[in-house]
């Protein structure tokens, strides 16, 4: 009884899924702007021309959040450009999932603090808009991707001489290494969360 007590207490983690269940009950007036969907022009490459429709975009963001958080979540360090690329997906989870009468008051509140995390590792502010979080997300993987390139073409060469744009963008690069730490643990942290389960379930 104590047992059941407990896990009734952990499940209930959460503000606005103790008055309402799914997002069909929960008034769009009442709602914080966190809340609110948000019709995104997602970045070119990002979705297949197949995902046309809010619940595919949700079912294909659901796929890729869980193989890089949650079964790959191991592998973070190595394949760090995707990771940050990855993150995008994760705030296109959760806006389409806004659009989901269906989906779980509870459930979107345990992904909004697993989006949370997430921003920090690049300083995006929790207020800020989804289609904001998302180009850069997107843009600074696509960055990152590119340098992990160029240092696997040149990584045997040593390189004659340190110009002005080497240093500039190594030093960009060596801030983005630091947020990319950060962004591991929340990454981690993010992939914890109790809204597991259904970006497991959208994964199937």
């Amino acid at each position: 009884m104590e047992a059941a007590e407990k896990k009734d207490t952990k499940e209930k983690d959460c503000i606005y899924c103790k008055k309402y269940e799914k997002l069909k009950d929960w008034p769009e007036s009442e709602r914080p702007v966190a809340f609110i969907y948000e019709e995104i022009d997602y970045p070119e490459g990002m979705f297949h021309k197949n995902h046309f429709t809010s619940k595919r975009k949700q079912s294909a963001a659901g796929k890729k959040v869980y193989a890089r958080f949650v079964k790959g979540k191991g592998e973070l360090n190595k394949y760090q450009h995707h990771m940050i690329r990855d993150m995008a997906y994760f705030e296109a989870l959760f806006n389409e999932m806004l659009n989901d009468k269906n989906a779980k008051v509870e459930t979107l509140e345990g992904l909004k603090k697993g989006r949370e995390a997430m921003r920090m590792s690049l300083n995006i502010s929790p207020k800020a808009k989804t289609s904001e979080a998302v180009l850069k997300f997107w843009a600074t993987g696509k960055m990152l991707f590119a340098a992990h390139k160029k240092n696997k073409k040149k990584k045997k060469k040593k390189a004659k001489q340190l110009t002005p744009e080497i240093a500039e963008r190594a030093a960009v690069l060596a801030k983005l290494k630091k947020q990319i730490a950060t962004a591991k643990v929340n990454a981690q942290r993010a992939a914890t969360i109790k809204a597991q389960e259904k970006v497991e379930e959208a994964s199937k």
